[in-house]
């Protein structure tokens, strides 16, 4: 297993070098209207979860690692979604994988 550095670093730490043009894509928003995204950042793509809070909480946004974030939320329904995520994008690159794999 890949051993990783956690950190936590809030979106006002990154914002030098989080462009908003990194892609990301959404896995939940709760019912009070709180989104979370997976997103990508810097030269070396790390994956990060961003958590925007709703605009009636006056919140800010904050970015953490994937494995702080499910050590936090395991059970909780962001926590389950982007498990779902991680699934759905690890049965699509295998799928690639073996349709590359095919091409040969």
């Amino acid at each position: 297993m890949k051993r990783t550095t956690v950190f936590v670093r809030s979106l006002a730490d990154r914002s030098k070098d989080v462009p908003m043009s990194h892609s990301s894509r959404a896995f939940y928003t709760s019912s009070n209207g709180d989104r979370w995204l997976v997103v990508k950042v810097g030269e070396r793509d790390e994956i990060f979860v961003r958590h925007e809070p709703n605009r009636a909480s006056g919140g800010q946004p904050s970015v953490v690692d994937i494995e702080t974030f499910m050590a936090c939320r395991p059970g909780s329904p962001e926590g389950k979604a982007l498990i779902d995520l991680l699934d759905q994008l690890r049965s699509e690159q295998d799928r690639e994988g073996m349709d590359r794999l095919g091409d040969r």
